[in-house]
């Protein structure tokens, strides 16, 4: 009998969308977006939110820096090992930043910067 193959969490693809704040273009995992949708037959317009307030939650839990982390990844269709890769450290060092256990450091920000095109001072916090 062949066993059931299960792929690593981390190569999975997460389903995505694009969403438009404040001029900027981000992707959005799909089960992040379902905490924040709005019902726009009911919802007060003039009741609107800065992206900060919606996804404060998040970065209470994730940091800010661990979100942008996360954010960039997606945006880029990579996984945390490919990731990793590219900017010279581990994949547990990805996971432990986009978790917000561990700080994005200086050195590693100006990385961040080089390859994606996001500012180093984004990730410092």
């Amino acid at each position: 009998m062949s066993e059931r193959m299960r792929t690593h969490p981390t190569s999975q693809t997460t389903p995505v969308s694009i969403a438009f704040i404040d001029g900027e273009m981000y992707e959005l995992p799909h089960d992040v977006l379902a905490k924040y949708r709005v019902d726009i037959e009911t919802h007060d317009r003039s009741d609107n939110i800065s992206a900060e307030e919606a996804f404060a939650d998040l970065d209470a839990k994730y940091t800010k820096a661990g979100c942008l982390l996360q954010g960039i990844r997606y945006r880029e269709g990579m996984t945390q090992k490919e990731i990793a890769k590219v900017l010279k450290v581990t994949q547990s060092d990805i996971s432990q930043m986009e978790n917000g256990k561990r700080k994005i450091g200086r050195t590693l920000a100006k990385r961040i910067q080089k390859h994606f095109g996001t500012h180093y001072r984004s990730f410092l916090e």
